[in-house]
């Protein structure tokens, strides 16, 4: 059977623990591709991306979450959206034609949003470690912003041989008994999962696989499982509604210009065109 994206849920059957793991390849291996990325850039990318769907199974599973690394003095930032109907997609901007600096030389900070039931905003931000390391960072804000005890690893090697990104999230439960103790033994036990990396190489890889690991010899219950891929919500409509928002003089000013407007997606790279007859008709909807 093939290996396919997907992101699985779990519990221990004593209510210590609950684990979400994921493997991310394919979708960030589009990613990647369609913001033309190489290098450390490309597996901070990597990690950051899975990350969001990380995020989003554990935190909100039916709502769209977004998580921005922001590299100081307006230096760049990398954008990673998970949606709940299982597309993923990631952004760079980039200020200037050499891109956003290196995460473990410049000072960054990961900033996680999501939707809440009452739909407002939740937004927590916090420092990335001098390292660079997107697990701590992921780590500092569930402990800070959630305040729930994770335990994280993202992992990606997106230019080697055989390119792999995933991941996994182990929460510790407030019905937890005797907590620290569990504590205890479950870092213990993930020492050997901190770098996951052969783990997802393996030819048997999957997300239901490293659970599996993770959990061996503690009874556990699957919760559920769905699909990750590479998407965007891009669309004509969404280009006309954009354009709709333009102040008057602006649009007569493309109409003036009597092209049709070439737009593109800076994330995916589809291209959509205006035909200056829909500009006017936004003039006369004006």
């Amino acid at each position: 059977m093939p290996k396919r994206d997907a992101v699985m849920r779990a519990m221990t059957n004593d209510g210590a623990f609950r684990i979400v793991a994921a493997r991310t390849t394919d979708t960030v291996r589009r990613v990647i591709a369609a913001q033309e990325l190489s290098g450390e850039l490309a597996n901070d990318m990597a990690d950051l991306l899975t990350a969001a769907v990380l995020y989003r199974e554990t935190m909100a599973p039916s709502l769209r979450v977004q998580c921005i690394v922001r590299f100081a003095e307006r230096a760049g930032q990398m954008v990673a959206d998970s949606h709940p109907d299982g597309w993923s997609r990631g952004l760079v901007q980039r200020p200037s034609p050499d891109g956003p600096p290196d995460i473990r030389q410049t000072p960054a900070t990961l900033e996680m949003m999501r939707t809440l039931p009452n739909s407002e905003l939740h937004r927590g931000v916090v420092e990335v470690p001098e390292t660079g390391n997107l697990s701590e960072a992921f780590m500092r804000y569930m402990q800070l912003s959630e305040q729930i005890v994770s335990m994280i690893s993202l992992c990606s090697d997106v230019e080697g041989q055989t390119p792999v990104a995933g991941g996994y999230v182990v929460q510790l439960l407030p019905e937890a008994a005797e907590a620290d103790a569990a504590m205890a033994v479950m870092t213990e036990r993930l020492e050997r999962f901190v770098d996951i990396r052969d783990q997802l190489r393996a030819s048997d890889a999957s997300p239901a696989r490293l659970i599996e690991q993770i959990f061996e010899g503690m009874p556990f219950t699957w919760l559920h499982e769905s699909g990750v891929r590479f998407g965007c919500q891009c669309s004509q409509i969404r280009v006309m509604t954009t354009l709709s928002l333009l102040d008057r003089a602006e649009i007569q000013e493309l109409v003036d210009e009597g092209e049709p407007l070439d737009v593109g997606c800076d994330y995916c790279g589809a291209s959509y065109t205006v035909e200056v007859a829909h500009l006017q008709g936004l003039l006369s909807a004006s």
